[in-house]
């Protein structure tokens, strides 16, 4: 049968040659649940492949959430046997990855789905993964960011294609797939967690929308024009960004301060994103704000072990060295990180250099550790914070953690480069200890 260039068949297939999700010669994978969205998605893909000249393919999860589950496996099974469709079926323990992840039943089970999604596909080899999204779904999406707080990312609802995955029906109305399943005869297995409005996103769908419609007519259409309006803003916006982003290098992203200060405040929020991203961090909207507020000479800690300098010309976002925990000193050579530290005993004087620390023996033990912002040092003429030390000598804040601590019971007594404390440095002749660090050429901070 020859695909009709008018009604729902014709407007997917302009759809999707847009976006270009049919992969000509290549094998299409359905995700298909047994509900109507899916199933409807799964015959009209059928039919497109033979006059579009790709293959087509189904996946099934079996989530084990309801007592119906095995059921709708069984029925999309049997579907796909009797049409002669490749089927990739997988299952797996949602709760459990709920409990574990501490995540609710909605985000673990799409995860799994996901996840078994792209692996099926590797398998098979197919080329685009689709799934039944459409109009309506897409509308929710955004009503349901724009709740939760989202910016203009969160409020292009979803996208049409990601990846490998592509979405045929996204512009697509939940009526027009009723008419095409009733006109089609397409069989499909009823959800019955679909009517539990204890989940936000069938209240929306179930409860918000209707009334929204029934306020404006057209409601839902108009939201997902909208998404797709602000898709089509938020992608140019990150490409004006990512054009003045420079690379990470070493671990970190090195902005000059005049393009930051060049653009608006639209810009220079999605540079500083732009910067957390590519050293694998999201910043929230609070946290670039802070790096925002930085005045030269700031500092600012971040997660996914960054931190944010600002000095007079640059931006700085790094990754930071991971905090070793303390290692118990003992005469010899030992490992400590990307640090090689030899313990030895002589009797002052001993050279100094920058690479150790010089005690005298006042017994205890000793140990290495990363600063942790705390501490004062006997000085010649009294005591100072471990904080102005590092400041008198003029190693700026975020090269501090390349400066271990000495600890005499735990206590801080040294800080390597920077100072010893006035106390325990040895007088002529006495016993006394020298701890050298020497540290590899990959684990020194860039």
């Amino acid at each position: 049968m020859t695909m009709r260039n008018d009604g729902l068949p014709g407007q997917v297939l302009h759809f999707c040659r847009r976006w270009d999700m049919l992969p000509a010669g290549g094998l299409l994978l359905c995700a298909v649940s047994g509900g109507r969205d899916s199933m409807a998605l799964l015959h009209l893909l059928s039919r497109l492949a033979k006059e579009e000249g790709f293959q087509i393919a189904a996946a099934h999860f079996n989530h084990h959430l309801r007592s119906a589950a095995d059921r709708d496996e069984t029925f999309v099974r049997d579907w796909c046997v009797q049409r002669g469709i490749t089927l990739a079926a997988g299952a797996g323990d949602v709760r459990d990855l709920a409990r574990r992840e501490g995540l609710s039943l909605e985000d673990a089970a799409r995860r799994m789905r996901y996840e078994f999604l792209e692996n099926a596909a590797r398998e098979l080899n197919a080329v685009r993964i689709a799934t039944a999204h459409h109009r309506e779904d897409n509308a929710e999406t955004l009503l349901l960011h724009l709740i939760r707080g989202a910016g203009m990312q969160g409020l292009g609802g979803i996208a049409p294609v990601r990846g490998k995955i592509v979405r045929p029906l996204l512009q697509t109305g939940r009526g027009d797939i009723e008419q095409y399943i009733s006109e089609n005869h397409i069989l499909f297995v009823e959800d019955e967690t679909n009517q539990d409005t204890t989940f936000t996103r069938n209240r929306l769908r179930l409860e918000v929308l209707p009334q929204l419609e029934a306020m404006a007519p057209g409601a839902s259409k108009r939201i997902a024009a909208a998404a797709e309006l602000l898709r089509e803003e938020n992608e140019h916006l990150r490409r004006e960004a990512e054009a003045l982003l420079p690379g990470a290098e070493d671990g970190a992203v090195i902005l000059p301060v005049p393009v930051l200060n060049q653009q608006d405040a639209v810009l220079r929020r999605r540079l500083v994103r732009g910067m957390g991203r590519k050293l694998g961090a999201e910043l929230t909207s609070e946290q670039t704000k802070a790096v925002l507020s930085l005045k030269s000479g700031g500092y600012l800690d971040l997660p996914e072990s960054l931190c944010a300098v600002r000095r007079p010309h640059q931006l700085i976002l790094k990754k930071q060295p991971l905090s070793l925990p303390p290692l118990a000193l003992r005469e010899g050579t030992q490992v400590w990180g990307p640090w090689t530290i030899t313990l030895e005993r002589h009797t002052a004087p001993v050279e100094s250099a920058s690479d150790r620390v010089v005690l005298r023996d006042a017994g205890g033990a000793l140990s290495a550790a990363a600063w942790d912002g705390t501490g004062r040092l006997a000085v010649e003429n009294g005591s100072r914070t471990i904080k102005r030390l590092f400041a008198d000598a003029g190693i700026p804040i975020e090269r501090r953690g390349e400066h271990p601590a000495v600890l005499l019971e735990e206590t801080p007594v040294a800080i390597l480069g920077v100072a010893v404390d006035w106390k325990l440095r040895p007088e002529t002749g006495e016993a006394c200890l020298t701890v050298i660090f020497r540290r590899s050429e990959e684990g020194r901070t860039p």
